[in-house]
């Protein structure tokens, strides 16, 4: 019997999960919800989605998540739910209280870990321990779609695009103990952070550079050695004082695949039909937040923040 899967929400991300799900011969979609009718399809309501699903994606406005998310795992369903996993402490701790209280597969959808180019920084650092990096993630306008700068509906900025790039600093690095943040303009911030191992990284991002490629990016640099994303389409290193550059290209690979969407609700079902741990934690979810809100805590009161 196949694994049946519901949607709370029908946008642009619910669609790529969907792309990815119907190559699943595991899984049927069974039911979407939408606030807009339209656009929902087998549900009228959520409750008639839950009904209808044994896992639930959570894939409405980020300010909806941690409601929705909540209601799926106290009705006894596995859930995924899209980055950012809520955004205040309050609902982010209520979530994995209830995450880590349910015997439920719940997975957070930080699609980047699943890259082909951060899953091979990581690979490659495992021989090759950093001293420090520096991390960008640029937006090139907060116009389009036209809710993109609504906190209403972001929660915030950093909450929209840059809460990706404070998962993958803990993927990559390990976790992080602090960080100083300042606000050069509304949604520009500049962010120096501590990791952990001693390591330290700085982290830039801002919500209207133009769209430059590239949108994000990642240096590392440890000894004799650096690594260098362009998004996740390349990926250049020189590992060693003599060594040449390596460079990979991954641009001709579907986007599903390139960003790590299509592997990332691959492990989520598998989680679910194996009895597995999911790819992402709660608690994973529950850790960009506290980072998201220290850093706005630090830019408003320009001090160090310890996390």
């Amino acid at each position: 019997m196949k694994l049946r899967i519901g949607f709370a929400g029908a946008g642009f991300i619910a669609g790529v999960h969907r792309t990815n799900l119907a190559q699943d011969d595991r899984v049927d979609v069974t039911a979407v919800y939408d606030v807009d009718p339209a656009r929902a399809t087998g549900a009228a309501s959520f409750e008639e989605m839950l009904d209808k699903s044994d896992a639930v994606y959570i894939t409405a406005p980020n300010t909806l998540h941690a409601d929705l998310a909540v209601r799926a795992l106290q009705a006894g369903k596995h859930v995924f739910c899209e980055k950012p996993m809520a955004t205040t402490l309050d609902d982010a701790r209520r979530i994995l209280d209830a995450a880590q209280s349910s015997n439920r597969v719940f997975q957070v959808g930080f699609n980047r870990r699943f890259s082909k180019v951060y899953a091979k920084v990581k690979q490659l650092l495992a021989g090759h321990p950093p001293h420090t990096a520096h991390i960008k993630m640029n937006r090139g306008e907060l116009l389009k779609p036209v809710w993109t700068g609504d906190e209403k509906v972001t929660g915030g900025f950093l909450f929209e695009t840059p809460i990706h790039m404070f998962d993958m600093m803990r993927f990559q690095f390990g976790e992080v103990v602090s960080l100083d943040a300042r606000l050069g303009r509304v949604n520009d911030f500049s962010i120096l952070v501590e990791f952990s191992s001693g390591m330290h990284a700085t982290f830039v991002t801002s919500a209207d550079a133009s769209w430059f490629f590239p949108f994000e990016r990642l240096e590392v640099f440890g000894e004799y050695s650096t690594i260098e994303t362009g998004e996740m389409e390349t990926l250049s290193y020189r590992l060693g004082l003599e060594a040449e550059t390596t460079t990979e290209d991954f641009r001709a690979l579907p986007m599903e695949e390139r960003w790590g969407f299509r592997e990332g609700d691959r492990l989520f079902v598998d989680a679910i039909l194996n009895g597995q741990a999911p790819a992402v934690t709660a608690f994973d979810g529950y850790r960009s937040v506290v980072l998201a809100l220290a850093c706005y805590q630090s830019a408003a009161e320009k001090r160090r923040i310890a996390v």
